[in-house]
């Protein structure tokens, strides 16, 4: 965000690749189809490039500490703009929540949102992501800026911190000086023996409840805050629809149109600098203090120029940006950098190997789990060839050859945990399709082909596997194989 600032473009790549999944996924839950999905999240990330280059603070806005938080937020302003112009791009649900007057869900507690707001930025940015994120401790501590074995209790703080927020709110409503100084006193050691102050919650409904709130906070968090927080949308989707997003590869079309602009003009900056250069040094020698100011001012407009020109070169290709990004309903997952220059081949050279797309896979029972193109969240699992699948795992296998259409089931080899509640998920093309099949493995934890009823598929597919888990634990299946059978 620094180099930004000081006008080096190229450095706002890692902020779209760092955040692009989850801005794509919020935003597929907003509007219709992958499309409009795709050109809410160029617009906001054009938007965040204009603003950091011109200058623009993101200190005193909302979660001032976190920056995914602020890009989600952009995400759901610019879906509801939509709603006076094109309301038919919303999705039903999140039409449906703006019809309503777009009201947060309050919950049982309506305050945990405020008193997360009060707390200090590092301690917010803390718990969205160690709670909503849920990522691991390795990276929060890069994010955080905190040592990895600090992480722990640094979370442990700020759920202290929050408790106690929250005790404060409700300790500013409260009237009688006894419910204060018992409520102050309890939130001081949420999980012990309420022994001191039995009588007062025993005649204080209002107390005992706020008492058994704070008590179980912990346990609650996981459930509450990210709603508090995320709006509309509950958590889990969130996490089931971030996993299943893949990383672009490339530069997003208006920042790889700005670089190359940048670069085309780059050749006539040296002789400029010599030129300056040459003029202050005369300068120097000619007219001492009063050169060196004179001399120093041909470069002190480089940060407004830079900015002038990003700004109007996102306004003139706003509308290029969207038609580009429409063109493809992954264009944001299959950006290539523009190659190289180079001699162009002899008209004798052979065609490039790497323009031939890899052969397709059939369908066919038993495709191996680790014939997989990509994955996100799975690992290597205990037996030859199976993987591990934990809580929104994602596997992608691209090219799969659905070549008849006497296939009418689905079938995988896994076994899932004792007592049952996992299942995988088949989409074709895209993970936020709805489901080709459901595959619930049995409930005793052996392993067991099973198969389902699916309408009959022809063609050649891109084909998303995507675990769902009782609970967030890294291993809850374990898939050896999957495929279609007549």
């Amino acid at each position: 965000m620094i180099a930004l600032r000081k006008g080096r473009i190229e450095f706002f790549r890692h902020l779209y690749r760092r955040h692009y999944a989850a801005v794509q996924a919020y935003a597929s839950q907003c509007v219709r189809g992958p499309l409009h999905a795709q050109e809410v999240t160029s617009d906001v990330f054009a938007h965040l490039l204009q603003q950091m280059v011109s200058g623009e603070s993101l200190i005193e806005r909302r979660h001032p500490g976190c920056l995914r938080p602020q890009l989600l937020g952009k995400v759901r302003t610019a879906a509801i703009h939509r709603w006076h112009r094109e309301r038919d791009t919303l999705t039903p649900d999140f039409q449906a929540w703006v019809a309503a007057g777009s009201r947060w869900p309050w919950g049982e507690d309506g305050q945990l949102a405020l008193a997360y707001e009060r707390l200090p930025a590092t301690t917010q940015c803390l718990l969205w992501h160690s709670v909503v994120e849920r990522d691991d401790p390795a990276f929060t501590a890069r994010i955080t800026g905190l040592d990895h074995h600090a992480v722990p209790a640094a979370c442990d703080q700020a759920m202290t911190a929050l408790r106690q927020a929250r005790a404060d709110l409700y300790l500013e409503r409260l009237e009688r000086p006894d419910c204060r100084v018992v409520i102050a006193r309890l939130t001081k050691r949420p999980h012990a023996d309420p022994a001191e102050g039995r009588g007062h919650l025993q005649a204080c409904p209002a107390c005992a409840a706020l008492y058994k709130d704070l008590s179980q906070l912990d346990e609650q968090l996981e459930a509450q805050l990210p709603v508090r927080l995320l709006g509309w949308w509950t958590g889990q989707r969130y996490l089931r629809a971030k996993a299943a997003i893949p990383i672009p590869l490339g530069d997003p079309p208006f920042l790889a149109r700005l670089l190359e602009r940048g670069q085309a003009d780059a050749p006539a900056e040296p002789s400029h600098v010599r030129r300056t250069t040459a003029t202050t040094r005369r300068n120097r020698r000619s007219r001492g203090s009063r050169g060196r100011s004179r001399a120093a001012s041909p470069q002190s407009p480089h940060r407004s120029r830079a900015a002038f020109a990003v700004a109007g070169f996102l306004a003139g290709a706003s509308a290029g940006v969207l038609l580009l990004t429409a063109c493809d309903p992954q264009l944001g997952a299959h950006i290539q950098p523009p190659p190289a220059p180079g001699p162009s081949p002899a008209p004798s050279d052979p065609p490039s190997q790497q323009a031939t797309p890899p052969p397709a896979v059939s369908a066919r029972f038993p495709v191996q789990a680790n014939a997989y193109t990509s994955q996100q969240g799975t690992s290597t699992g205990p037996n030859p060839g199976a993987r591990a699948l934990g809580s929104s795992s994602v596997l992608h296998y691209d090219r799969v050859d659905f070549s008849t259409l006497r296939d009418t089931l689905a079938v995988a080899r896994l076994s899932g945990p004792p007592g049952g509640g996992a299942r995988i998920e088949l989409s074709l093309d895209s993970p936020l399709r709805p489901p080709l099949a459901q595959i619930i493995p049995t409930a005793d934890g052996s392993v067991n082909d099973i198969s389902v009823p699916i309408t009959p598929v022809v063609g050649v597919h891109r084909l998303y596997l995507t675990a769902h888990c009782p609970t967030t634990t890294d291993r809850c299946i374990e898939l050896f194989a999957f495929g279609a059978a007549p």
